[in-house]
């Protein structure tokens, strides 16, 4: 199934934990997974993990087999920790949704 212009995908952002390799550091596998076609971002971050990944699918399960099938079982992944995107509140500097101002009603005894 293709998805349209109007079709919200699932995206989620995995944290990977690897094994640098020697004399290439974090490079090469960074380049086996960004060549994958579910990988829109790849990031060499700081912090307790070493990879950055966002990665989209039709839904949640097709994120996920990704994960299973493909990245968690590479050779020099250790780990990954895997965060859905679940709303979209500002993107690219752009505020996506305003806030309404909701007026509650006075509640009296």
């Amino acid at each position: 199934m293709r998805k349209t212009a109007n079709d919200a995908a699932v995206r989620a952002l995995i944290e990977v934990s690897i094994i640098p390799q020697k004399d290439v550091g974090f490079d090469n596998i960074a380049r086996r997974i960004y060549e994958f076609p579910e990988v829109k971002s790849c990031y060499l971050v700081s912090g307790g993990y070493d990879l950055l990944v966002v990665v989209e699918g039709d839904n949640i399960q097709t994120v996920a087999e990704f994960v299973a099938a493909k990245l968690s079982s590479m050779p020099n992944v250790r780990q990954t920790a895997t965060h859905f995107l679940l709303k979209k509140y500002k993107e690219e500097g752009q505020i996506l949704k305003q806030p309404k101002d909701e007026k509650r009603q006075n509640i009296s005894y």
